[in-house]
């Protein structure tokens, strides 16, 4: 993402970051380095210097205006998680009220936020072409604010930064396998669904349209009943949402 002049932060004092695993990040990267800094970094993300936000993969990089005609690049590459972590990530998904469904799309409780977020030091690796390494320096900071509104914004992206990326989300949600049979040993509907979903109830006598079949409790019912594996169910979700927009845009023209 980028804005015509900079991209504008929300944050107008203080720290930034509305969740606290997003807050802990900022701060453990602002503690390595001095006040002046800290308040130099904080300066640029609300002056409007990160000029651009790409992410690729466990990849972000972005464009932060400095002291130089061109400005400077600003790269930060996160860990994949490490065999502790996944269990712990799969543990935690299970107890989550919106289910995973709900969890890939940015509806996770704080305790999945600190799993997913890596620690600043030895699992975030950050760099500036800059003069002033190693870092952090201002430009790392300013881009580190910014980059935690994005998470804020759109936390689901904190699942593809950790490595997790379609083909391999299944087998985080499965686990090795700690059956006697070599079986998933957890439970594929409270997984999707968490605990004691409420289900609409059918409209009647006829449902308005194709979007009041097509809402999210409905959806995952219908992936629920396609197929038992968790990751054809992501699939068949993403499906139906291809249908549906395909759908509107035919019945609108």
């Amino acid at each position: 993402m980028s804005g015509r002049d900079g991209i504008p932060t929300r944050s107008m004092a203080g720290p930034f970051g509305a969740h606290m695993w997003s807050r802990r990040w900022s701060s453990d990267l602002e503690s390595g380095v001095g006040r002046s800094d800290v308040f130099l970094g904080r300066k640029d993300a609300r002056n409007r210097k990160v000029l651009s936000l790409e992410h690729s993969g466990r990849i972000v990089r972005c464009d932060v205006a400095g002291s130089q005609p061109e400005p400077f690049t600003v790269e930060f590459e996160f860990a994949p998680l490490d065999g502790t972590d996944t269990d712990a990530l799969r543990s935690a998904l299970r107890r989550e009220d919106g289910g995973v469904l709900g969890a890939l799309s940015g509806d996770f409780s704080d305790t999945v936020g600190f799993l997913l977020l890596p620690a600043v030091h030895g699992a975030t690796r950050h760099s500036c072409r800059c003069p002033v390494q190693p870092g952090p320096c201002r430009h790392v900071l300013a881009a580190a604010h910014v980059l935690v509104e994005w998470w804020d914004a759109a936390p689901q992206v904190m699942f593809a930064l950790r490595g997790l990326r379609a083909d391999t989300l299944g087998a985080v949600l499965a686990g090795t396998g700690d059956g006697d049979d070599g079986t998933v040993a957890f439970d594929v509907e409270e997984s999707l669904w968490g605990r004691d979903p409420l289900l609409p109830t059918v409209p009647a006598p006829d449902p308005a349209g194709l979007e009041d079949l097509l809402d999210a409790p409905v959806t995952r019912r219908l992936a629920a009943a396609a197929t038992g594996d968790p990751l054809e169910q992501l699939r068949v979700v993403a499906d139906l949402e291809d249908f549906l927009d395909a759908f509107t845009r035919y019945r609108s023209g």
